[in-house]
């Protein structure tokens, strides 16, 4: 997002694509601009794989409450 930034697109454009416009663009510039890619890559994998962990975790959580709410309803 940031080479996006720096390249001269438009706040419209960051928004459209990332979802984070105006201060926050200047926030996560702040405070990532010392880390190294290969650092900052690591990062975004594991917030990709926080992300699908916590769906996962959702999508667990619903299927137990319809088994226990299933096993209520028979005894």
């Amino acid at each position: 997002m940031l080479k996006d930034y720096n390249s001269g697109k438009s706040g419209l454009d960051l928004f459209e694509k990332y979802g984070v416009y105006g201060i926050n663009i200047f926030e996560l510039k702040q405070k990532y601009k010392d880390l190294r890619i290969d650092i900052l890559k690591e990062l975004i994998d594991l917030n990709e794989e926080n992300c699908r962990l916590k769906t996962m975790y959702s999508d667990l959580s619903i299927q137990y409450r319809k088994l226990k709410d299933l096993l209520k309803e028979d005894f």
